[in-house]
């Protein structure tokens, strides 16, 4: 294997967070990068909206310099691994280039959602996000 980016795309509860641990925890040179990450507070998920943004930009910068410290060179079982929703393409374009641009391999990793089972989601994701968001997210997702 040689460097490669998995983008994961899903609705909140669908199980992104638990495949990237999978994927993390089944190479020694693995990293996770999700913007969920910058609202931890303590141990606690404040999430403010003001913030997504920022951190946004700040999750795909501190991905793109892990991706930097390998770029020109050939390292085996090298793995980044960007866990947002990315319910629209131009929202995970950034993350392809920087990948790109540093000799990365992209996988992109669509988790099934189905809109009958967004109440589930919004029981078993992780950060509490209401279903009324998650139905938001379902309406601009892109195929």
């Amino acid at each position: 294997m040689t460097k490669i980016c998995y983008i994961l795309r899903g609705l909140p509860g669908t199980g992104k967070s638990t495949l990237a641990k999978n994927l993390r925890d089944s190479h020694t040179r693995a990293r996770v990068f999700s913007t969920d990450s910058y609202f931890m507070v303590d141990g606690e998920y404040l999430f403010d909206p003001k913030l997504l943004g920022k951190y946004h930009a700040r999750n795909l910068a501190d991905a793109d310099d892990y991706m930097k410290r390998f770029k020109g060179e050939e390292h085996n079982h090298i793995m980044c691994i960007i866990d947002n929703t990315n319910t629209q393409h131009w929202e995970y374009e950034k993350y392809i280039q920087s990948a790109e641009n540093n000799g990365f391999m992209v996988q992109i990793i669509t988790i099934d959602w189905n809109a009958k089972d967004i109440p589930l989601y919004a029981k078993r994701n992780s950060h509490g996000v209401p279903e009324e968001a998650i139905y938001r997210m379902a309406a601009r997702w892109e195929r």
